[in-house]
């Protein structure tokens, strides 16, 4: 079975009436895959839902239980923050991206789903794919 690691991109564009299509593919995807999140893609969707949606704090309390429910959390640990900042150092990506990596890499995904990388690339084993592409 392929393990799955979802960015906070494809996690919000299931929260994005304005974007239809991408609601569409983001959520069928979550839908199909019992995938893997770290603590960083809730925090980033929390900031993300309260000051680009204006969500109340409420919905998103609503919405953080879900995600918990149905995902796998990955922790971000002190191992994840030394492996982010190799990755970022040897392929030049930002930092933050470069934790998502690590995050995927340290859950033994081997499909990241995010676009903010290159569409296809292979980096430790994880395949990533932009499903918008």
């Amino acid at each position: 079975m392929t393990r799955v690691f979802f960015d906070t991109n494809i996690i919000a564009y299931t929260y994005d009436v304005f974007e239809p299509e991408k609601y569409k593919i983001a959520s069928s995807l979550l839908l199909r895959d019992r995938g893997t999140i770290s603590t960083q893609v809730l925090s980033e969707l929390t900031n993300l839902l309260f000051k680009k949606f204006h969500y109340p704090w409420s919905d998103i309390n609503s919405v953080y239980e879900n995600l918990t429910r149905n995902l796998d959390v990955r922790i971000v640990m002190p191992s994840t923050i030394r492996k982010a900042i190799a990755l970022a150092d040897r392929y030049k990506f930002q930092y933050y991206d470069s934790l998502i990596l690590a995050a995927a890499i340290e859950s033994s995904s081997s499909v990241l789903y995010s676009e903010d990388f290159q569409d296809s690339q292979e980096i430790e084993g994880v395949r990533i794919i932009n499903p918008f592409a």
